[in-house]
């Protein structure tokens, strides 16, 4: 059981947190690796306020709580799908975390490629 019980959230409840601009990260619980054409590892989802002061861990029901996890890169990207995701920036070192802006909100900037239109 988790220890501390007001620091969990639903699937449903997420997607409340969401809508007042939580993020959703993604921590990679074990490591990644390839089998054959597919990635297994685990990964759980937090939701983090955005000055990181608040987070709660997504649990598969609020009367069990037990922490939600996701085996495969499938499962976790059509999960993020399912909240709204465009993208899926997805950890594969344990420990390593990735944060996920909800539908119409864009994340802190980070470095990387940009994309550039033509006029």
């Amino acid at each position: 059981m988790i220890e501390e019980a007001p620091n969990v959230v639903t699937e449903d409840g997420l997607r409340g947190l969401l809508a007042e601009h939580y993020l959703i990260e993604v921590v990679c619980k074990d490591g990644a690796e390839k089998r054959h054409n597919s990635w297994y590892g685990t990964w759980v989802i937090r939701a983090v306020a955005e000055d990181g002061r608040d987070d709660k861990m997504l649990v598969t029901s609020r009367s069990y709580l037990k922490v939600r996890e996701f085996k495969t890169i499938v499962g976790l990207v059509s999960f993020l799908a399912d909240m709204g995701c465009t993208t899926a920036s997805i950890p594969l070192i344990e420990g390593a975390r990735e944060r996920h802006a909800a539908p119409g909100r864009t994340p802190e900037p980070r470095t990387g490629p940009v994309l550039v239109k033509d006029n």
